[in-house]
């Protein structure tokens, strides 16, 4: 938690197709802006939870930005949101992605024209499909080792979409036929030339998980982006690697804000 606390956090949970949406909105105490504040919508990766990214969410709400974290329906064993992993697919975690945006948009805290994503892991890829498809949505997008190797993975893994079994373990989690079938079928970099906002790309150059060469491939594929490369990160940042992470985020998402 940072040294000097100076916000607030509360539940704010939203429903979709019958199941609810957890999430918690964090708030700064005393916001330079009098008005709506710019707003960080944090995107959790795969089989974790909005607890993963709530460190950042401190940081950034401390600095003036309202921050919302939440789970993605099925997206974890642990995750607070309803719904079962094995209905998880990239498509549903675009919807609950574009239902948060809706219910942050009715708040009257957050200012719906300066929102910004901050997504790690498979986070960052829905993240990036969704402003693909809905380019006006986030004014930034801050990316945490996203997950732009699921695709190549997944041809890899099965040599056809006939070989895609009806439930299988990814990452010590069970999914869906139809996740193997969307992360076959769906190639991030076709999405990212039709997203016009700024990007930063923060990866470890020891990512054994998602090799940084994909996130280099994607700052030919934006229209603005840049890798800020974690020297001696793995997939999951520690210690030195997290602060350096922290402070790149921080600085990129309040500079954009």
């Amino acid at each position: 938690m940072p040294a000097s606390t100076t916000y607030t956090s509360r539940e704010l949970c939203t429903s979709l197709d019958g199941n609810k949406i957890y999430g918690q909105l964090f708030l700064p105490t005393n916001p330079k802006d009098t008005g709506p504040l710019p707003t960080v919508v944090c995107a959790h990766g795969f089989g974790a939870n909005y607890l993963s990214l709530v460190p950042l969410a401190w940081e950034l709400a401390a600095r003036g930005l309202a921050v919302y974290c939440f789970d993605f329906r099925g997206g974890g064993y642990a995750a607070r949101s309803e719904g079962n992993p094995l209905q998880m697919t990239l498509l549903s975690e675009q919807d609950d992605l574009h239902a948060v945006t809706q219910l942050l948009a009715e708040q009257p805290q957050v200012d719906e024209r300066r929102m910004l994503l901050l997504g790690e892991d498979q986070g960052g890829l829905v993240g990036t499909l969704f402003a693909g498809t809905h380019p006006s949505a986030f004014v930034s997008l801050a990316l945490l080792h996203p997950s732009f190797n699921l695709h190549d993975s997944f041809r890899k893994l099965f040599p056809t979409k006939k070989n895609i079994p009806a439930s299988f373990r990814l990452h010590g989690m069970r999914v869906c036929r139809e996740y193997g079938e969307q992360a076959w079928d769906t190639n991030p970099y076709a999405y990212m030339s039709a997203y016009p906002g700024s990007v930063l790309i923060v990866h470890g150059d020891e990512d054994t998980t998602v090799p940084l060469d994909y996130a280099r491939r994607a700052t030919k594929a934006f229209a603005r982006a840049r890798v800020h490369v974690i020297h001696g990160g793995k997939h999951v940042f520690r210690g030195d690697a997290q602060k350096s992470c922290v402070d790149a985020v921080v600085e990129f998402l309040t500079a954009h804000a």
